[in-house]
């Protein structure tokens, strides 16, 4: 493949295509990994990629593996955009709604396996490199966009750029997406940009939705079950040091399934308080939500997200 590849550079052009890029990734494949022998891994990936190629996305131009996950192009043009992307986003919905049985009934697959998958979407133009016939590989900001919006999908679900224009989505499914302004690592860090996501299975994570520039923010949490949370009132976290301002303070609290799915239910905490005084900097959760959230014996974690006040000096 490596001789193949290289002989195919020889003559190798580039060239802009429109094309929409879906970036796919299985959630908790790392703790699915950490507990399985590598000849199971390696059979569930291969598998994985066959379902998605063969039974979910027959019209891919291009496929790229991405370790757990895939990188998938579709080339449209004036005449079949509309088309193109009903197929597309059809197929993510598909998928994702069926993810969870995909290998049901492979005699290969005889233990337990990821559950849910995530999806980033974006379109426009792309750098084509091909030789011949052959397309060798695609690249430009509109990969890594969709690769961003894909780290937003979580636990699971669709992410959607907004330059995608809801008047491309198809009609039947518009509703089942909501519009949102987000902050996205190295796309739009100063000022946000709009997403269209899966309502039913996307939680945002409350990072997205501050600026990012100038802004290092930092993470403490601690784990506890649900008896230990039945012994509190409420929970108060001390920070290393005072933050930023008190809206450079979130919580998010987050709840496992069942199994070894390895996903978390993500819940952006609002009934907390933040207090400081010179150098001690209290996070006070009032816990009576949270006790409703979770059953006996689940173990859930808080955790402290906050921008540390650089100019205070204890």
């Amino acid at each position: 493949m490596k001789r193949k590849f290289a002989d195919a550079l020889v003559d190798a052009q580039g060239r802009s295509e429109f094309v929409i890029v879906v970036v796919a990734d299985i959630r908790g494949f790392s703790r699915f990994s950490t507990v399985n022998e590598s000849p199971n891994i390696a059979m569930y990936i291969k598998r994985f990629y066959l379902q998605l190629i063969n039974q979910y996305f027959k019209t891919a131009n291009f496929v790229k593996p991405t370790g757990d996950g895939l990188l998938m192009t579709f080339q449209y043009n004036e005449a079949n955009l509309l088309k193109v992307s009903e197929t597309v986003i059809n197929a993510c919905l598909n998928c994702l709604n069926g993810f969870s049985t995909i290998c049901k009934n492979d005699p290969m697959i005889n233990f337990e396996t990821p559950h849910a998958i995530g999806f980033g979407i974006a379109r426009g133009i792309a750098c084509c490199l091909y030789s011949g016939e052959e397309i060798l590989d695609y690249s430009g900001h509109l990969l890594n966009l969709a690769s961003r919006l894909n780290d937003l999908a979580r636990p699971s679900g669709i992410v959607i750029d907004g330059g995608f224009l809801e008047s491309v989505i198809p009609d039947p499914s518009r509703k089942l997406f909501k519009e949102q302004r987000v902050y996205v690592r190295s796309i739009a860090e100063e000022s946000p940009i709009s997403i269209y996501y899966l309502d039913k299975y996307v939680q945002i994570s409350t990072q997205a939705l501050s600026p990012l520039v100038g802004d290092n923010w930092q993470t403490i949490e601690e784990r506890l079950t649900a008896n230990q949370l039945r012994k509190m009132g409420s929970l108060i976290f001390e920070l290393p040091q005072p933050a930023k301002a008190a809206e450079k303070v979130t919580v998010t609290m987050l709840v496992p399934e069942r199994g070894s799915r390895g996903l978390d239910t993500i819940i952006n905490f609002k009934n907390f308080t933040y207090s400081a005084e010179g150098p001690k900097a209290i996070v006070k959760l009032n816990i009576e939500k949270a006790r409703e959230l979770i059953e006996d014996g689940r173990p859930v974690t808080f955790k402290i997200n906050f921008v540390p006040n650089t100019s205070f000096r204890s």
